[in-house]
């Protein structure tokens, strides 16, 4: 008889489970940076990427609710705050954020983070948001955009040799110079 009635349940659950409503869900988002992979010099404190999104969904409008993300080091910091005052509230079905990129996100580098590829596997932006009607309820992930930046070692710039045998000569001439207006005997009048 527990069978029976475990059977019995299984099947009440099972087609619970498929009468169900389903949630709407609408598509990813479509994210192209500019620049995936930028460059750039230690003691450099900000790195901004720009990119354009698009909604590929024939019917749904994406609401993009709001972001997340991180970085694999303590020296990098995501600010979201480009994302907050330059991306679309939302997107029509088929709609994009424009032919021209906007700044999405900033990485904030500490002034000594040391030279070295930070790369895409540890670093993360991510979009937030869905069909919700522009409630801010729905906070389904839409995109993860992944990026790396390259931290060169600063580097001293050496002068050429001919600029250092300028500089030699032209001292030269002057303390031949000045060596000669001491020897001349003044004339006095």
């Amino acid at each position: 008889m527990n069978r029976q009635k475990l059977f019995a349940l299984s099947i009440v659950l099972v087609a619970a489970v498929l009468v169900s409503p389903r949630e709407l869900r609408a598509d990813s988002l479509n994210v192209t940076l500019v620049q995936v992979s930028q460059t750039v010099a230690q003691g450099t404190t900000v790195v901004t990427f720009y990119a354009t999104i698009t909604n590929p969904s024939t019917t749904d409008t994406v609401y993009l609710n709001g972001t997340g993300g991180g970085t694999g080091s303590p020296d990098l910091t995501l600010d979201d705050s480009p994302f907050d005052l330059n991306a679309p509230f939302f997107l029509a079905p088929l709609a994009s954020s424009g032919a021209i990129p906007f700044a999405l996100f900033n990485v904030d580098l500490d002034p000594g983070t040391p030279a070295g590829i930070y790369n895409e596997a540890s670093n993360i932006f991510s979009i937030t948001g869905g069909p919700d009607g522009g409630a801010g309820t729905d906070f389904d992930d839409l995109a993860d955009v992944p990026f790396s930046i390259t931290v060169t070692g600063s580097s001293t710039t050496a002068p050429e040799p001919g600029t250092n045998l300028l500089l030699v000569c032209g001292l030269a001439l002057l303390a031949l110079a000045s060596q000669r207006t001491n020897r001349s005997p003044r004339q006095t009048t």
